[in-house]
C-alpha cells in the first residue's frame, strides 16, 4: 500500500473531479508551489496509485444508451476453465466493468449497448456459447442514481 499523505490525498481527490485541472490551480487549491504539485503528481503515477487519466463519456450520447448489469455462476471455478470467458469479455467494447467476486455469483458484468439486439447478441457470444455458465441474470438499469468513479478517501 502506498503511504500517502494529506497533501497527496487532497491532490488525489481534486484530480477524480477533475483531471484536467491545470497543474497552477491544483498547486493553488493544495497550498503548495506549482513545481512541488508537479512533482507530487509525478510520484503518485510513478508509484501506480494513479493508474491512469481517461475522459468519461455519456453513453447515451454517443449511441450506447442501454445500460445493463449482469450477475452470473460459472459451473467450474478453476482458471482454465474461466480463460475463454474472460479473454471474450476483454474482446468486447460493450463490456464496461467486470468483476469476479464472493458471495452468491461468481461475476458481476457492466455492459453500455446500442439495443436489445446487441444484448441479445452479446448473450449468445458471451454466456450462452460457454458451457461454463450455469446462468446469468440481466437488471437493465433504468435510472442511474450515482455513478462516481473515483474512490473514497
Amino acid at each position: 500500500m502506498a503511504e500517502l499523505d494529506q497533501i497527496d490525498t487532497k491532490i488525489l481527490r481534486l484530480l477524480q473531479e477533475n483531471a484536467d485541472i491545470s497543474n497552477a490551480d491544483l498547486a493553488g487549491k493544495i497550498g503548495l508551489s506549482p513545481s512541488a504539485c508537479l512533482r507530487r503528481v509525478a510520484k503518485l503515477r510513478e508509484t501506480g496509485v494513479i493508474l491512469k487519466t481517461v475522459a468519461v463519456v455519456d453513453p447515451a450520447l454517443i449511441g450506447r444508451p442501454l445500460t445493463a448489469v449482469i450477475n452470473l455462476e460459472f459451473h467450474r471455478h478453476g482458471n482454465r476453465y474461466r480463460q475463454d470467458f474472460i479473454r471474450k469479455t476483454r474482446e468486447l467494447a460493450a463490456v464496461r466493468q467486470c468483476f469476479l467476486v464472493t458471495g452468491e455469483v461468481t461475476g458481476v458484468l457492466v455492459l453500455h449497448m446500442r439495443d436489445m439486439a446487441e444484448y441479445t447478441a452479446l448473450c449468445d457470444t458471451l454466456f450462452d456459447a460457454d458451457d461454463n455458465i450455469v446462468w446469468y441474470r440481466t437488471y437493465i438499469v433504468t435510472e442511474i442514481l450515482k455513478d462516481d468513479t473515483g474512490v473514497a478517501f
